[in-house]
């Protein structure tokens, strides 16, 4: 049995059943656990072993030495953050991919002095481009280093910079990318700060890496303490044992399956929960972010509640704060090493399970449960539960056949790319690109909107992916809510291209059954400062090379574009007002 600390445990809580803690979903994760443990899938994950999910992870498993490796960089950011303090620059503009920002977001925290760009949407750089640069460090994540947009924003930015403070904009900069890319070389050359980016660490698991620490450290996170807690549990997270947190927390996620994984973002720090649906995601799974101010027509399922312990509201740290504050007293008072069964009996009052029994079988009591009403959260110290969630869902992707480490399987058996998404017609404000024409009239986006919610499968689901300005076109969330309502079938809703990770489901070679809509715009005309049509282009390529690459898996994908975002949103609204539910919810 591996030695557990009293303080700094990462928490993982099953709820829901007719008794906390032995409902139908807990009783299978502990199935699952012991499955895990037998094929020793937690050390195999340590020593960088890619027997458990084939040999293309053989490049994506350096992420678990991380807490190890990383530490160099701490003093790095320290006293590159010292040196910008000393110039006036305390901010942080991050620019990247969301695979890649992430990370620092949630490291980042509440602090306010890091800003992302995740998106080369002109309304959301422009707003970059309006802010005060002088008192400001960029730094660009870009691994590969050959990425268009972020080769374009980076241009913008650095010319806006040298407006501003003059030669000194390439020492403004931190650029993080693979050693020897296209990036590396250029940055170099023009003076700036770079930090070469693992090779072998995938964009989701690369928080504890240099995309997360960076900038995150840079804007003032205390990166060292994230490292520290996630080294305290590495040994807890690595035992080949059924009461393993993390194999516990992988057997809730291959007891969902296929359905959704819905994931509440109250209770944790900002971009925790969107970081847990990446890697969820990653892992093969179906995440949702759970809107509990318009829970009406959100996919059904168990919910999963990610909450970091430095959150004020998030559960305590400390295990026996955890146990006296909850229960009257403490598993390891007497001696007793506790285990996870035993902490989930001794918190929820479940009864005196027997820890070594991972049969779930039960005593004859009634113990049915809806698992859609049961409840996991998790806690602990940041770097632990970081950890904790990536051990998680390396494990289940193992069980989940998700593509967590080897690359991104292509859309088609050839190596050509999905031709983009044809224009069938327009109103004069949205246009509509599909690859079948409706069966309406094909100027009129009501009937295409119509066609797609007719061609959501039975147990399916519908995407809403829109690929504009999250400050600006706020208001577009609303029709998430609405669509649902319409429609009749469940709705989820992302910003592109950071929810890109959410669609991973349907990139699969085997796609969850679902449709998706993505909507796209034309940049307002007053923008100012204008990035340039350049940038529009390889913005609608991005959003455009998405919708084709799900439509050539077969999935049915509509795309509407916003000729003018303002009329065009209003005729994108009376649409959805129109719709009526389609064939699979009215056979229910």
């Amino acid at each position: 049995m591996t030695s557990r600390p009293a303080v700094g445990l990462p928490v993982v809580e099953l709820g829901g059943g007719s008794r906390p803690g032995t409902g139908p979903l807990a009783r299978e994760a502990r199935r699952v656990a012991a499955e895990l443990a037998t094929d020793v899938v937690a050390s195999r994950i340590t020593d960088a072993d890619p027997s458990a999910w084939g040999p293309a992870a053989g490049d994506g498993l350096g992420w678990a030495a991380l807490p190890r490796t990383s530490r160099p960089l701490v003093g790095q950011v320290d006293a590159l953050r010292e040196a910008f303090r000393v110039e006036g620059a305390a901010r942080v503009l991050l620019v990247g991919d969301a695979r890649w920002t992430l990370g620092a977001q949630v490291l980042a925290g509440e602090s306010g002095l890091l800003r992302v760009l995740d998106s080369p949407d002109p309304g959301a750089v422009s707003h970059a481009l309006a802010t005060d640069l002088s008192g400001t460090v960029l730094v660009v994540v870009d691994p590969p280093g050959d990425t268009p947009w972020i080769s374009a924003v980076h241009e913008l930015l650095t010319a806006a910079v040298a407006e501003e403070v003059g030669t000194r904009a390439a020492g403004r900069t931190v650029v993080l990318t693979e050693a020897g890319s296209p990036l590396d070389e250029s940055a170099r050359a023009a003076g700036s700060v770079v930090i070469t980016t693992e090779r072998d660490v995938p964009g989701a698991w690369s928080v504890l890496g240099a995309p997360g620490l960076v900038p995150a450290g840079l804007a003032g996170a205390p990166v060292g303490e994230v490292l520290d807690d996630a080294r305290a549990v590495a040994e807890l997270l690595t035992a080949d044992e059924a009461e393993n947190p993390a194999l516990e927390l992988a057997g809730v996620l291959v007891a969902v399956g296929a359905g959704a994984v819905r994931l509440d973002p109250a209770e944790g720090p900002p971009a925790l929960a969107e970081w847990v649906a990446a890697l969820v995601a990653a892992a093969g799974g179906s995440p949702v972010l759970v809107d509990e101010t318009d829970a009406d027509g959100l996919p059904g399922g168990p919910t999963l509640a990610p909450a970091s312990a430095r959150h004020p509201d998030a559960v305590p740290d400390d295990l026996s704060e955890l146990l006296d504050g909850r229960s009257g007293g403490s598993i390891g008072s007497a001696g007793v090493e506790p285990t996870v069964d035993a902490l989930i009996a001794e918190v929820t009052g479940a009864g005196a399970d027997d820890p070594d029994d991972t049969t779930g079988d039960d005593d004859g009591d009634d113990l049915a449960g809806d698992p859609a009403d049961e409840i996991v959260r998790t806690g602990g110290p940041l770097g632990a539960e970081l950890l904790l969630w990536e051990y998680a869902a390396a494990a289940a992707s193992r069980l989940l056949d998700g593509e967590a480490f080897g690359p991104e399987a292509p859309a088609t058996a050839g190596a050509t790319t999905p031709a983009p998404l044809p224009r069938l017609g327009s109103d004069g404000l949205v246009d509509v690109h599909a690859a079948d024409s409706p069966t309406g009239p094909a100027d009129d986006p009501g009937a295409a909107l119509q066609a797609l919610v007719d061609a959501v499968p039975p147990g399916g689901h519908l995407a809403l992916s829109v690929w504009l300005d999250p400050a600006d076109d706020a208001s577009v969330a609303v029709l998430r809510g609405e669509l649902a309502r319409r429609a009749g079938v469940p709705v989820t809703f992302g910003w592109g291209p950071r929810d890109r990770g959410a669609l991973a489901p349907f990139r699969r070679d085997d796609p969850r059954p679902g449709v998706l809509c993505l909507v796209t715009g034309d940049p307002p005309d007053d923008l100012v400062p204008d990035p340039g049509p350049a940038l529009t282009s390889l913005a609608l390529t991005e959003a455009g090379s998405v919708a084709a690459d799900v439509a050539a898996r077969g999935v049915p994908v509509l795309r509407l574009h916003l000729v003018d975002r303002v009329a065009g949103l209003v005729s994108l609204a009376r649409a959805v007002q129109g719709l009526r539910p389609g064939p699979a919810t009215r056979t229910n």
